[in-house]
């Protein structure tokens, strides 16, 4: 009885050893020694990974065999000689049918470099099925339009420079058995449209792609809907950004030197009134260069302002005239004024508006 366990004693030693060994040896290297599936199906079939060897010595490497610990476990392997710097794989599959529970299995690997080498695979199999379910159309795409599916339907860019392009491509569905015809109506001349393929097959795939690239002077916040034709349907997209100046083409020196933006304020409260209110929002610039004042807009049409677009000087101060008008203010008024610079580090410079009509 002793012998048995001092012999089984040195079996683990000696297993100890060679997996020590397999990760120092510098002839022969792995992706991995040892390998966790993490959570498996029992009956999700069976798993897989490939343990890749790579001959790091001069001399080509020959897998003679691999055996695993277990007939659960099903290796195969390169049998070809792997030249040097060149790479085999030894791919392990488990199946974990009737097996629940922790596992831990040993994979040698005979080469002839002698010495055998030593992996493992490790893992827990659950009862029954832990596969997800296969999405129906439906549930892939939940924007519905008749037969027309997306995935979305928002166009939302967030911000965009002065003449970047960006692209959106909106996922969609052919749900029907017939095709479905694509067609741009309505588009702003910053965007165009295109489809991909323009005719979709019954049951497939598509994308409508929405390209926006603007040029023009439309800085700050920019909203709107394109329309399109399905299958001779007039249906609407929203879409919405936020253009700013390009600082991405901006040299370093010039994001240095550019001119910086200091408001008065920060909120703006009108209080109670019965008529028209209005107060001088001041904005200055302490940056080298001059601050651009692309634009400033409000979120509420009752707050309106004296201008929208100036130049601050260095060292100098704009002044700003912003109007509250109590006929179009219901009762209670929270809104912001955002102001667009040229200002590369704050470049949308938020401001805070109350009021109370009594």
């Amino acid at each position: 009885m002793n012998m048995k366990r001092i012999s089984l004693l040195l079996t683990c030693l000696l297993v100890l050893f060679y997996g020590r060994t397999l990760a120092q040896n510098n002839k022969i290297s792995f992706n991995e020694t040892e390998h966790d599936f993490g959570t498996v199906g029992e009956k999700d079939g069976n798993v897989t990974f490939d343990f890749v060897l790579k001959n790091n010595g001069n001399d080509p490497v020959v897998i003679s065999n691999v055996q695993a610990s277990c007939g659960c476990t099903r290796p195969v392997w390169t049998k070809e000689p792997i030249e040097k710097g060149k790479t085999g794989t030894i791919s392990v599959t488990y199946s974990p049918l009737g097996r629940v529970g922790d596992f831990i299995k040993t994979i040698t690997v005979f080469t002839n470099q002698n010495t055998p080498l030593y992996l493992k695979i490790r893992g827990t199999v659950a009862q029954g099925s832990i596969a997800k379910k296969a999405l129906t159309p439906e549930e892939a795409y939940p924007v519905a339009m008749g037969s027309y599916l997306l995935k979305t339907k928002d166009l939302k860019y967030g911000r965009i420079g002065m003449g970047e392009s960006k692209t959106i491509k909106l996922e969609v569905f052919n749900n029907s058995d017939k095709p479905i015809t694509q067609k741009a109506l309505k588009v702003p001349k910053y965007m165009a449209v295109s489809f991909n393929p323009a005719v979709i097959p019954a049951k497939t795939a598509g994308t409508m792609d929405v390209n926006m690239h603007i040029q023009e002077n439309l800085y700050g916040n920019l909203a709107g809907n394109i329309a399109v034709l399905i299958n001779g349907v007039q249906q609407s997209f929203p879409y919405s950004a936020t253009v700013l100046d390009d600082f991405s083409v901006w040299t370093a020196g010039k994001k240095a030197d550019a001119g910086k933006i200091n408001v008065s304020t920060t909120e703006i409260n009108f209080g109670n009134f019965t008529t028209g209110a209005e107060w001088t929002l001041k904005i200055s610039n302490s940056g080298k260069l001059a601050l651009n004042v692309r634009n400033i807009q409000s979120s509420d049409p009752s707050i309106t302002v004296s201008k929208t677009r100036f130049t601050v000087n260095p060292g100098e101060i704009g002044e700003v005239k912003v109007n509250a008008d109590s006929k179009k203010i219901q009762s209670k008024l929270q809104s912001t004024l955002s102001i667009i610079t040229d200002d590369p580090n704050t470049p949308i410079y938020d401001v805070n508006v109350a009021a109370n009509k009594k």
